[in-house]
């Protein structure tokens, strides 16, 4: 076998810039295209340290939805995608890039599929010698999605994949709602995917009383709050990393837009196709924000509120302490989201009338505030991608204002790129941000 210490050595490399699941598509890439498919496996597996994966098949892959059609035990088709609305630019105080787009909505349901397999920290669910992927036409083609992100695919061709896995028998299960999946460790997907699948559901009429399994690396306060926001008697079960599960009667809702696996984007048009169509988006916000509320409602005596973001963080305001600054004088209350309870984060934002947040999964969380709320959002100028937010915050009726201040890092190779660029951090001039924020009312009755 030719050596790999190369790859290897570029791996260890990459782990600590990139992280291990987006490290892992180049090597396995590498791998393949170095040994072969059939024996990249082995050296894939101790290097990437993939446990109960000893087997590879090359699995034709099946649209999620067109399998419930054809064979699902049940299906619950809420809408049926393909209508098409015009996204207007933002409201915006600043530079910004944004323009009219139009969205495609997918089709919104609830299926169930007999004896799948499944895994923590995986999005594939394995389904008589089949791969099942929430896809619809073309979408993963026109964002060149990156299979092998995920931890099961060492190769993609265009209709098969190459799935490393066990033929040892799997722990078995009678019936579960699925809401695992390769971002379910990230909250912001909790808010804009996981929760809008569990909406879906319960839009669709899914009775719970079953277990929901939910990856061990979702946020802890996601995964405490949840028996909240399902049906009486429904538990939570969480599948280890990589963990094996068969369910003999998987339930599963639509996503409401593609996210990807990994999408490699080379333009601009190619994030537009990543937005969610806000009109499906903000009624999913609205049943979770209703469930929610019904589970945790009391007064905190903050008005305005400021979802503040700790330092060293991505997408960074590398002037927060100025902001910091001019939000106190303004009389805003200054709140770390992730050191409260997710229902009280919730219970926050619903008891705010005006809320500043810096664009990301903060910002995400104010969608949850009631109508007629004054939301904020500081970003880096690249707000082309932000249209669905725009969106959703109209269907939701509040009144979203974006405010932005220049990239730090612009003229970095970064920069130039449309995805990364997105990502750079930013400054906020404390001027601006006071004279905007002046126009909002003050006193006790605003």
């Amino acid at each position: 076998m030719p050596p790999i210490d190369d790859l290897l050595d570029q791996l260890q490399r990459d782990i600590p810039l990139y992280g291990h699941h987006t490290a892992a598509i180049g090597f396995k890439q590498a791998l393949v295209a170095r040994l072969g498919v059939q024996q990249a496996h082995g050296p894939a597996c101790a290097a990437l340290q993939l446990p109960q994966m000893s087997r590879l098949r090359r699995l034709p892959v099946m649209a999620l939805r067109e399998a419930a059609q054809q064979h699902g035990l049940h299906l619950r088709t809420l809408w049926p995608g393909g209508q098409s609305h015009e996204l207007p630019r933002l409201q915006v105080v600043g530079e910004r890039d944004d323009a009219p787009r139009t969205v495609i909505d997918r089709a919104g349901y609830l299926a169930c599929l007999d004896a799948v397999e499944v895994r923590g920290r995986s999005e594939l669910l394995l389904w008589r010698d089949r791969v099942l992927h929430d896809v619809e036409g073309d979408e993963a083609r026109r964002i060149h999605d990156q299979f092998g992100f995920d931890p099961q695919v060492l190769n993609a061709e265009d209709d098969h994949w190459w799935v490393m896995d066990s033929a040892e028998p799997a722990p078995v299960i009678e019936e579960a709602l699925w809401l695992g999946g390769h971002h379910a460790h990230d909250f912001g997907h909790w808010l804009t995917e996981y929760l809008p699948k569990l909406a879906t559901a319960l839009l669709a009429g899914w009775p719970g009383g079953m277990p929901v399994l939910v990856d061990a690396s979702a946020p802890a306060t996601v995964r405490e709050a949840l028996p909240a926001l399902l049906p009486p008697g429904t538990p939570v079960q969480t599948v280890p990393h990589l963990g094996r599960l068969h369910v003999r009667r998987l339930w599963c809702a639509s996503n409401v837009s593609y996210p990807g696996y990994c999408p490699l984007l080379s333009a601009d048009e190619d994030m537009d196709r990543l937005l969610s169509p806000p009109w499906r988006l903000a009624p999913l916000f609205g049943v979770i924000a209703a469930a929610a509320e019904k589970a945790l409602s009391r007064p905190t005596g903050i008005a305005r509120l400021y979802l503040a973001r700790r330092p060293g963080r991505h997408k960074a305001i590398v002037n927060h302490g100025d902001v910091d600054e001019v939000l106190s004088r303004q009389g805003f209350t200054r709140v770390l989201p992730e050191e409260h309870p997710f229902l009280e984060q919730l219970n926050l934002v619903r008891q705010a009338r005006f809320i500043v947040a810096p664009e990301g999964s903060n910002a995400l969380l104010s969608f949850f505030a009631r109508p007629g709320t004054r939301l904020c959002v500081l970003t880096s100028p690249y707000t082309r991608p932000l249209l669905d937010m725009g969106g959703a915050a109209r269907e939701r009726a509040l009144d979203l204002s974006f405010l932005t201040g220049p990239c730090v890092t612009d003229g970095s190779p970064l920069a130039e790129h449309p995805f990364w660029r997105f990502w750079s951090d930013y400054r906020i001039d404390p001027a601006l941000l006071a004279r905007f924020l002046a126009a909002w009312p003050t006193g006790p009755d605003a």
